[in-house]
């Protein structure tokens, strides 16, 4: 809910609870007085949810926020890496099949785990 207001601004109730497919507006109020309790969100004059106090360096431990976005900073590792296989693969397949090709398909086996962990990592924090 936290997130939501955060990258989201200001936004009402009914607004929340839509996005976050909250089965009822009392459910989304319940958790938003919760967080106005905290101090760390304010609900203004206009019925709004505003983020008041930046508590996101606890929350999003092993994140990244550019802007409104919020990226796993495990996907820049598997963004390098992908980056060193493109580029491996097209030096090694021009040449004839030996034992790079063998650290090639380990080496990209290791990349297709990379990327299910960041792609897990980033549905976490949606959900």
């Amino acid at each position: 809910m936290y997130l939501f207001v955060l990258k989201n601004g200001p936004c009402e109730l009914r607004e929340v609870q839509r996005a976050l497919r909250l089965s009822t507006p009392s459910l989304a109020f319940y958790h938003l007085s919760r967080l106005v309790e905290s101090g760390v969100v304010r609900r203004t004059e206009d019925g709004k949810y505003v983020v008041v106090a930046d508590i996101s360096a606890d929350l999003l431990d092993g994140y990244v926020k550019f802007g409104r976005q919020i990226i796993p900073q495990f996907f820049f590792l598997t963004l390098i890496f992908t980056a060193i296989l493109a580029y491996y693969a097209y030096l090694v397949w021009r040449l004839p099949l030996d034992t790079d090709d063998i650290v090639t398909i380990v080496y990209s086996l290791s990349i297709i785990v990379l990327w299910y962990e960041t792609i897990k990592i980033w549905r976490r924090l949606s959900s």
